[in-house]
């Protein structure tokens, strides 16, 4: 196999020769990814190897069985096949000591991680976290140790940027309840409220609810194992918790069962599961909420089964809304979403939420929804200025200022970013919805603190 190198700062031909033609392929691959100088380095390092010398993959393989009961079934199963189909065929483990592994070879995987494989900068740091464990955990073996240190200890993984996640306000609740069937519109409004995964949710039965105080226990989710749904645990260990709901939800759940009866059942009495409610409950709404965007009556007609209110009913109550409301990416999460966002909003502690939403460390929590703890901070800013003194009130600049801050919060009016600059969205005088575009935010902000009276007919 021949190849190019730099030696003494020139660079000159060479070559090596194998005995077997699969050899010289992995070595010709791993010149090409790591280069010709580490190649080299891999490659003398394999013809010293030891007959009894632990190769990379052989001891991946027992890193994972050593993990235990900790570990999932499932998870383990996740496990080899990121060995088998990510990390083999880039170090051509079955081959390379584990000793040979280094920090280029490390960061040269990742690079190809994404731009060969496409991965995601989360999906990368997934399978970096198994090399690099496994590796530390090569480090630490007792008596002799396979490698003196940890090799991808200090690589730089690509940047994970935590996308902000969408959430309803109560006009939007409102909407997805009302285009729910009835069957279905329990479980929306518990999973608003209990801020629950699907899984978990699907997952609760009647004995976990206490129908006094609302108190849900949540100790178990629905998970797939080897292609098949089973109960499990939690996501995290901070899943297993008790939150609770409003009384007013708890009214709405059928309690008078056996205590280990589902909560919730599908149409045809069986658990309900991601997948049944999304057949079930979620897909059939999204197909009446883009019925109600482009006016088709169709959907809501009686020979349909629809048993909710009148298409010209929803219409006049939601039909400025639908339209936005069909272009956002909706899912059965959006419950969950929304019932974490509702919270921060309200001024509940960053923390409170964390643990009763389940998340592994209030850092998820406000990386995800830091965006709404600052709306949270605007609000509580918008409080406190109650204790000032009620002449300043009365100024009307200062008014005014109070007013655009509370467009800019979405508690006054509605501003959504279109195709060519934002729509305003207001209630004027007569209790008439209206709506505006305008080329800047803050122009519409100015005209909907200018001419929203919907606070005002509220307080009239």
């Amino acid at each position: 196999m021949r190849y190019r190198i730099e030696r003494d700062g020139t660079l000159v031909q060479t070559s090596q020769s194998f005995d077997d033609h699969a050899a010289a392929i992995r070595f010709a691959k791993l010149v090409d990814r790591v280069g010709p100088v580490e190649a080299e380095r891999v490659l003398a390092a394999q013809l010293a190897a030891v007959p009894e010398a632990v190769m990379l993959t052989p001891w991946l393989h027992r890193h994972v069985k050593l993990l235990g009961e900790s570990v999932e079934a499932e998870t383990k199963r996740k496990y080899e096949r990121i060995i088998d189909h990510s990390i083999t065929p880039f170090f051509n483990g079955n081959h390379l000591p584990v000793d040979a592994v280094t920090p280029d070879m490390d960061v040269a995987w990742v690079e190809w991680l994404a731009h060969e494989l496409g991965n995601s900068p989360k999906t990368i740091a997934n399978k970096h976290g198994l090399l690099c464990a496994a590796m530390a955990a090569a480090a630490r073996r007792r008596p002799t140790p396979l490698i003196p240190w940890n090799p991808c200890a200090d690589t730089k993984l690509p940047k994970r940027i935590a996308r902000e996640v969408d959430h309803l306000n109560e006009l939007e609740f409102e909407l997805i309840d009302a285009l729910l069937t009835p069957h279905w519109r329990p479980w929306w409004e518990f999973g608003v409220m209990s801020m629950c995964r699907p899984g978990e949710q699907g997952a609760l039965t009647v004995g976990d609810i206490s129908p006094l105080t609302g108190a849900a226990s949540i100790t178990k989710a629905w998970k797939w194992a080897n292609g098949k749904l089973k109960l499990g645990d939690p996501k995290s260990a901070r899943g297993i918790r008790t939150t609770f709901v409003p009384l007013e939800t708890v009214a709405r759940l059928d309690l008078d069962r056996d205590t280990s009866a589902p909560l919730f059942v599908g149409h045809t009495g069986r658990p309900v599961t991601s997948i049944r409610f999304w057949d079930e409950g979620w897909a059939p709404m999204m197909d009446r909420l883009r019925a109600l965007a482009t006016d088709d009556a169709d959907p809501f007609a009686g020979r349909k089964g629809w048993e909710g209110l009148p298409f010209d009913v929803l219409r006049q109550r939601f039909g400025h809304l639908a339209k936005r409301m069909a272009a956002k990416k909706l899912t059965p999460y959006t419950s969950r979403h929304t019932g974490i966002s509702w919270r921060l909003q309200d001024g509940e502690p960053i923390w409170v939420v964390s643990r009763d939403a389940g998340h592994s460390s209030i850092a998820i929590t406000d990386a995800r929804y830091g965006h709404i703890s600052a709306a949270a901070s605007a609000a509580s800013a918008e409080a406190i200025a109650g204790r000032l003194p009620r002449l300043r009130a009365h100024i009307l600049d200062l008014e005014q200022a109070r007013r655009r801050r509370l467009v800019r919060l979405g508690q006054l009016g509605e501003i959504e970013r279109v195709a060519g600059g934002f729509e305003a969205v207001w209630m004027d005088e007569r209790g008439l919805v209206r709506s505006a575009m305008f080329v800047r935010y803050d122009e519409a902000v100015d005209h909907v603190a200018e001419n929203e009276a919907g606070d005002l007919l509220a307080t009239a």
